[in-house]
């Protein structure tokens, strides 16, 4: 015996539109702009070294870029980004001194 589709799969197409449209919009999956900008800044930290002094020095300046712009995020999340981003510039810091360091001893 075949079952007709009736109203449920229309029901179902009409809810499922409905809860998707009412997701926002921000960013991809709906990560805020300086969320989006944070994963793409720091994720980057496992492969430091193969970057370029330049490409270091434009990391660090998104970095803080970064965290003037996490100033106006709720207590909490803004703690806990803050570090994490701190994080992230030290590091890239500590690998853009480490090579002009290589390259002054290097060049002597």
């Amino acid at each position: 015996m075949k079952r007709k589709p009736g109203i449920v799969y229309p029901l179902i197409i009409l809810i499922s539109m409905l809860l998707l449209s009412a997701v926002p919009q921000h960013g991809i999956c709906g990560d805020p702009p300086w969320r989006v900008e944070f994963d793409e800044t720091c994720a980057n930290t496992a492969s430091a070294m193969d970057f370029s002094l330049s490409e270091l020095q434009a990391l660090i300046t998104r970095c803080e870029k970064l965290q003037k712009s996490m100033e106006q995020l709720d207590e909490s999340t803004r703690k806990v980004f803050l570090k994490r981003v701190l994080m992230c510039k030290n590091l890239y810091q500590f690998v853009l001194d480490s090579k002009k360091r290589a390259a002054e001893s290097g060049a002597q």
